[in-house]
């Protein structure tokens, strides 16, 4: 019993053969002239036609053809602010006690933000505000000193740019200094 794809490769074998040879023949051309003395071509021999020997077409071979590289992009510089500062309070402003320690910081950042990076408000080292803002209020701040400092932080946590820090005094009533 034979397999069935045999018959089939058996068939295709054929028609390839059949093929190979009509193409073998197909270059056989044959030339004769009309009868106004004009030199015609044909695949059919007819009578006073010759047998016309053609010559194989000169062929080259094929190059490789280099692949395309990629256009290297130059590499975008790397992004960087140029300036980010306090701009209120200024450097070594006291908060009188009648601001209860409350006071709005703000500063000014250039270039502006990028959409993924923040704004941090250090206070003495610690955060005590974060945000796409350059404004801060910081409520009921203990007397003495505070030392005011903002950051621009990538998603890594990374610090981009700081500012100078600012130094701000905080005077608040005490009940040991109380008139009596």
């Amino acid at each position: 019993m034979m397999h069935p794809g045999c018959s089939a490769m058996k068939l295709v074998l054929c028609a390839l053969v059949l093929l190979s040879a009509l193409a073998a023949q197909a270059t056989e051309v044959y030339t004769y002239r009309d009868e106004n003395g004009n030199v015609v071509f044909s695949d059919k021999p007819g009578k006073n036609s010759k047998k016309h020997q053609v010559k194989e077409i000169p062929t080259m071979p094929a190059f490789a053809i280099p692949e395309e590289k990629p256009e290297e992009k130059p590499a975008e510089p790397a992004f960087s602010y140029t300036s980010l500062s306090i701009v209120t309070p200024r450097n070594e402003d006291h908060l009188q006690a009648g601001y209860a320690g409350n006071v709005q910081v703000s500063g000014v950042l250039s270039p502006g933000l990028r959409p993924d990076d923040e704004i941090v408000l250090l206070d003495n080292g610690k955060i005590v505000g974060q945000g796409r803002q350059t404004h801060f209020n910081l409520k009921n701040l203990f007397r003495g000193e505070h030392q005011l400092q903002m950051e621009v932080r990538n998603p890594e946590g990374e610090v981009m740019i700081s500012s100078n820090p600012v130094i701000l005094y905080v005077h608040r009533a005490s009940s040991l200094n109380r008139g009596g």
